[in-house]
């Protein structure tokens, strides 16, 4: 991708400069940073994009593409020789690709300049269309995707409540949700409803899309009014059209339709025809986009379309098969309930594979490929699925593209964790940094805005409402995958024999093997622009060890490598030679070799050692780990050692990993004054050890980490951690996860005296007594979240002066609680008490609570039980769980 190459190089020249001083001063370094902005300008032009689907210009786009990443890859390399022996000739290294991008960026000037020229002699679209006037503006539909209000009866009704309500104020009913959900069906159904149909004394409807014109939407609009003469209408002016719309619409109950409307400016230039006369008119808007729906009306709540069951996901297949009075043959019915398994509930995806299956033949074998091969289906029918979702894509802000292809490295169906998102898009360079931003939190908003446009969907929420895990559509992978290939942005495999594949697509910026890959040899893995790679099998060598050359040897400027799934007996050497690896995710029975330090760009590792985690050994971290100062997240499966700090060799001074914010699994031992001053900015910090006699004094020395907002301490053995002399110095924890520790009444006050304590976790802890008691001064002031999970606790005595902010209370395998205090219920701020395998008399406590909590009208808190514990099944999401 373009944009990618564009905002990755400049960063990289950005690193350069730090190292060589005066570097902009020279003037091919300065010829290449003005074909930088140029480049970034163009693509970031709107008013050029109509320009992308011409030849001519997409081949530019794609050389242009190709030459920067050519110099990034120069400039790399220098990087690696000036950091092993000092200055080195980079301009001279650089005069040939800058050549090339001088001549191709004069090239493009000039093929824009003939596009504009051309564009004089066009018609313009808006005036070919005002030449067309014909019949009053209807909504347009395909017939075939025109479905029947499957699985939507629950919307419909909804939107005809609220279009029928009593309210005489002038409301917007805003409907969004993913392309092809069935917005627009909706919206007609409810449009054409007979008793819709007959409150309102005017109906009009237009759709916007993106490339809209003001004047033809007011044209569109004034020409579904009833006494509106078309003949002169060309003639107006977009102020006597408005003007003319709003006194057609004044004084009467109107009902208007605005579909698919992607920006908040169509609302503001619109907004000012629709008189306000407290008469009950309404307007229907539908958006993929949540911030614009939300935008007319922001205090009324948006209708939030979700996918079909795959109840009604197979009634709608099977309806459009076979139609509403024939029923599907018995030995079709469950492979066809597997095929709308597939579409996703998207009905825009189960309309397109319908017809397809309604033209073939309706025999087992004929639905069984058609099964196997759903997507596939759907994709060779861009019209009317991918080219709708496609919309989606190409509207996107150049910024967003990357961050949407390269959701596509992960499996289908699989649920993302939306930091390891973040850091990988981090990682591999393509976010651009603003002044006052960091890069994670550009990340994070860029989560968000394509969330907010249905495009990414949200698996889960943590408590607060931050975003825990995300996913796709597979329809929306598909859409992906097909884009980030198209762009030799990525390229996704399921195929074991790699070699033709890595043959064809070698100028790939990222590579995904979703299965085991077997090489013959590993020099078939090569490539000098790939910067992401992502195994999620085994690695599959055949050739002897004699013929085996290193592994990663080639893939000298990869940023992202992450290997699932592989255990490796001993951390590969060659790794080490990546210098330009930021994050870095692997498996190995081996510890971690004191060569890791030479990856100096790193910022994560995540280093699995399963066999010392499950033997409860300790990792010894090589004391060169110091050097490693971009390093700002090293998180480790088992309980780790680190030495006191480095002194410098050249200025005698104390390394310290100024950057890290998050550090994993460390041992009680390594929890020292003088390993902790070395830290400054630690915000995550975990402890995996046995308790022992001296923990509680190393554990004293957390007081140094003034920035640390999350400390979770798990203690195994039979030894229990006793809180007491360190606890009360936790007061900029927010949250705080314990395990292995005995729970003291007085330690318990002083964790209740944390100022900012919001998340409280206690898994598999001791009371003392088996009770916990908190008197009226124990208030928990700040605490949100409450964990108690396998606890030794019998009873509990608590109100609601104690928790005065709890929002959600969690009760896990309380097998030997015999009841949950009645005032918890008293709580006001209190949403939720979940109960997962606990003890009959702790879930009578529930219903109790419950049953007071709506005998005084308080229908706000929700009480589950759940019977049995649900905890992940894959090995992937076992480990994540562990490190997180």
């Amino acid at each position: 991708m373009a944009y990618a190459s564009v905002v990755s190089l400049a960063q990289t020249l950005e690193q350069l400069s730090t190292r060589i001083l005066g570097l902009f001063s020279d003037p091919k370094i300065q010829s290449l940073a003005a074909s930088l902005d140029y480049f970034k300008a163009f693509l970031d032009d709107s008013s050029k994009s109509s320009y992308y689907h011409q030849e001519n210009i997409k081949d530019l786009v794609g050389k242009f593409r190709d030459a920067l990443n050519e110099a990034e890859n120069i400039i790399e390399l220098k990087i690696c020789e000036i950091h092993q022996r000092g200055n080195e000739d980079l301009v001279g290294s650089l005069v040939p690709v800058v050549q090339k991008i001088e001549l191709l960026r004069e090239e493009l000037v000039l093929s824009l300049e003939t596009c504009t020229s051309h564009d004089h002699d066009i018609e313009p679209a808006e005036d070919h269309f005002e030449a067309r006037l014909g019949s009053p503006s209807r909504p347009s539909f395909n017939a075939n995707l025109e479905n029947d209000v499957v699985g939507l009866d629950d919307d419909l009704e909804k939107v005809i409540e609220r279009l029928l309500g009593y309210s005489s104020e002038r409301e917007v009913v805003a409907i969004t949700g993913m392309g092809g959900i069935g917005k627009t069906t909706l919206a007609k159904k409810a449009y054409d409803y007979p008793r819709v149909r007959s409150r309102f004394d005017v109906h009009a409807w237009v759709t916007v899309s993106r490339e809209y014109g003001m004047r033809r939407l007011l044209l569109s609009l004034v020409r579904c009014i009833p006494g509106m003469t078309t003949d002169k209408l060309v003639e107006k002016t977009e102020d006597q059209l408005a003007e003319s719309l709003y006194r057609k619409l004044k004084d009467r109950r109107y009902l208007i339709v605005i579909d698919d409307i992607w920006s908040t400016k169509v609302w503001d230039d619109v907004t000012r025809c629709f008189p306000d006369d407290d008469n009950g008119s309404r307007i229907i808007l539908t958006s993929r986009l949540k911030d614009v729906a939300a935008y007319a009306n922001p205090d009324s709540p948006l209708h939030e379309m979700r996918v079909l069951s795959l109840d009604d996901s197979w009634k709608l297949l099977s309806i459009k098969v076979f139609g509403v009075n024939d029923l599907c043959p018995s030995e079709l019915e469950d492979i066809g309930k597997q095929i709308a398994e597939r579409c996703g509930g998207l009905s825009l995806a189960i309309l397109v594979v319908a017809g397809h299956l309604s033209k073939i033949s309706r025999r087992r074998e004929s639905w069984i490929i058609v099964a196997k091969t759903v997507n596939s289906v759907v994709a060779n029918d861009p019209d009317k699925c991918l080219g709708v979702l496609g919309m989606s894509y190409n509207y996107l802000s150049n910024h967003l593209k990357p961050c949407f292809l390269s959701m596509g490295a992960f499996p289908e169906d699989f649920e993302i964790k939306a930091r390891t998102l973040i850091q990988v898009w981090v990682a591999e360079g393509f976010l651009k940094a603003e002044r006052v931003k960091s890069l994670e939190k550009v990340a994070e908003e860029c989560l968000e805005d394509l969330i907010s446009r249905n495009l990414i969907m949200i698996r889960k929420r943590r408590f607060n409402g931050e975003i825990r895990s995300c996913g796709m559509h597979d329809l929306l992978r598909d859409l992906s995958l097909r884009e980030a290939q198209k762009e030799k942005f990525l390229h996704v495999t399921s195929t074991r024999y790699v070699s033709n594949f890595l043959a064809q697509r070698n100028e790939g910026r990222g590579f995904s093997f979703l299965s085991n890959i077997s090489l013959n040899d590993s020099s078939e893995l090569s490539s000098h622009v790939t910067r992401l790679m992502f195994f999620w099998g085994k690695l599959l060598i055949s050739a002897p060890p004699h013929r085996q050359i290193s592994l990663f040897a080639s893939f000298k400027h990869i940023r992202v490598l992450a290997i699932f799934s592989h255990m490796f007996p001993a951390f590969p050497a060659e790794i080490t030679q990546l210098t330009h690896l930021r994050y870095l995710w692997i498996q190995s029975n081996g510890g971690l070799p004191a060569s890791v330090s030479h990856l100096y760009n790193l910022q994560t590792l995540v280093f699995q050692q399963p066999e010392l985690y499950y033997m409860h050994k300790t990792l010894i971290l090589p004391r060169d780990m110091w050097n490693m100062t971009q390093l700002r997240r090293l998180r480790l499966l088992s309980g780790n050692y680190l030495s006191k700090p480095k002194r410098s060799t050249t200025t005698d001074d104390v390394l310290g990993l100024s950057n890290l914010e998050e550090l994993s699994h460390l041992c009680f031992s390594s929890c020292t004054e003088e390993v902790f001053s070395c830290l400054p900015n630690i915000r995550k910090l975990s402890i995996l050890d046995a308790a022992s006699d001296d923990a509680s004094e190393y554990l004293k020395n957390l007081v140094h980490l003034e920035k640390l907002e999350t400390l979770k301490c798990i203690c195994y053995g039979q030894k229990r951690l006793n809180l007491s002399n360190w606890c009360a110095s936790l007061t900029s924890v927010k949250r705080l996860v314990l395990s292995g520790c005995l729970l003291l009444s007085e330690d318990m006050a002083s964790l209740a005296a944390l100022p900012n304590l919001e998340v409280l976790k206690l898994r598999d802890n001791e009371f003392e007594g088996c009770a916990w008691t908190l008197s009226d001064e124990d208030e928990f002031s700040q605490l949100k979240f409450l964990l108690l999970s396998e606890p030794r606790l019998v009873n509990w005595e608590a109100g609601s002066v104690n928790f005065p902010n709890l929002q959600k209370l969690v009760l896990r395998k309380c097998i030997r609680l015999e009841e949950i205090p009645l005032d918890i219920g008293e709580i006001c701020t209190l949403e939720m008490i979940e109960l997962i395998c606990c003890s009959s008399s702790a879930q009578n406590s529930a219903s109790e609570i419950r049953e007071e909590q709506e005998s005084m009208g308080n229908s706000c808190l929700d009480i589950c039980v759940y019977a049995d514990d649900d905890e992940s099944s894959s090995l992937f999401d076992f480990w994540s769980a562990v490190l997180d």
